[in-house]
């Protein structure tokens, strides 16, 4: 599972940093026709005050970094007015590419800008080579045999002036970005057309039922107790239930997360008739949809179907899916009607390095400060 490396150059693309409303409308102009762009954006934490003593931190944008394949600008939104001219490019045709854009869109949104047509390239890096190998410093080390220093993570985004050096940082994520997808393309073009979609977060089917989206957010309880809300029982509507999932699932296919959930709600619902939709996903290329495979086909089918397909999986290149192949390896052995609930595996929750610096930064200012 090794491709040849590549070379990051930061040299081969054209920087600017943008501080005026001129400036950036002329740069958003350029952008626009781009095939693809790098979007990272750099944040800080400030404690917001509300009525009632009630206090919540909360990030605040403070540069949005978008690199071309010639041009890269870091647009600094202390400065700038509005970030309005960027509106027809992140709603527009050309790819937007994100590594771990989960908050970034937020943040965007925020700003009014809707984002579409979207990759997240940490999730290929999970689909390929598994959990925590998919942040910044581990793929830039993989693909461009580089060690990036990600401390200046901490920095205070919203101070200014910024430092010649910390704009340079800002400048080379969302270059480093686009080269990481630019790789993928070249090395796994199916990996990323598995990954390309047009929103982020996409929502299940609107024809989906209530208890269904109920079910799949992370923070849900028990499916059997959802549907138990709704009038429904997981024996008695089997047919009606799996039906919903099975319609989710084929509309969900460019959304390896959301199929990992909806897999998930069909194991823990013991949804046997969604077996034939589950079982080719032991062949994806996403070890995230091998290892959610592993799982539920050990929950769900019969020894004399199940163990090819588990002796299989337990061979796999990648421990994530090896694991996975165990724990469904020890359910099929259990009688079904005791399998306890399994921990589902899901990129989301990877506690990388980059997450690890982030999470000290914020309990940082957590702490109250010095007394006088």
């Amino acid at each position: 599972m090794t491709s040849a490396t590549s070379v990051y150059d930061a040299a081969q693309f054209r920087r600017e940093y943008v501080e005026s409303d001129g400036d950036l409308a002329r740069v958003a102009e350029t952008l626009v026709d781009a095939e693809a762009v790098g979007v990272d954006l750099e944040m800080a934490q400030r404690l917001l005050r509300k009525p009632g003593g009630i206090q919540e931190w909360q990030h605040v944008l403070g540069l949005v970094q978008i690199a071309s394949d010639a041009l890269s600008v870091v647009i600094d939104p202390v400065r700038v007015t509005s970030l309005e001219p960027l509106r027809a490019l992140m709603n527009g045709p050309s790819r937007k590419v994100f590594l771990g854009g989960g908050q970034d869109v937020v943040l965007l949104e925020r700003e009014g800008l809707t984002v579409r047509n979207v990759i997240d390239v940490g999730e290929a890096a999970y689909a390929l080579f598994g959990r925590r190998e998919d942040g910044m410093a581990a793929l830039s080390r993989r693909i461009f045999g580089i060690s990036l220093d990600k401390t200046m993570r901490r920095t205070d985004w919203l101070a200014r002036p910024l430092n010649r050096m910390l704009i340079d940082y800002a400048f080379q994520d969302a270059e480093l970005t686009l080269l990481i997808f630019r790789w993928f393309q070249a090395n796994y073009p199916d990996l990323v057309e598995l990954h390309a979609r047009r929103e982020l977060e996409p929502s299940l089917p609107a024809s989906s039922p209530a208890w269904l989206h109920e079910a799949t957010v992370r923070t849900a309880t028990n499916p059997a107790e959802i549907l138990a809300d709704h009038g429904l029982d997981a024996t008695n509507d089997a047919d009606r239930i799996a039906g919903a999932v099975t319609a989710a699932m084929r509309e969900m296919k460019h959304a390896p997360r959301r199929i990992n959930r909806l897999v998930r709600v069909a194991s823990e619902l013991g949804l046997s008739q969604l077996l034939p939709e589950i079982v080719p996903l032991a062949d994806s290329q996403s070890s995230l949809l091998r290892s959610a495979a592993a799982r539920a086909v050990g929950r769900l089918g019969s020894p004399e179907e199940a163990t090819p397909i588990l002796e299989r999986l337990s061979t796999d290149p990648l421990d994530d899916v090896r694991k996975a192949a165990e724990v469904g390896m020890r359910d099929l052995k259990r009688p079904k009607q005791q399998t306890p609930p399994e921990e589902e595996s899901d990129p989301e929750p990877t506690l990388n390095q980059e997450a690890v610096e982030r999470l000290q930064e914020l309990l940082r200012q957590l702490q109250p400060p010095p007394e006088p």
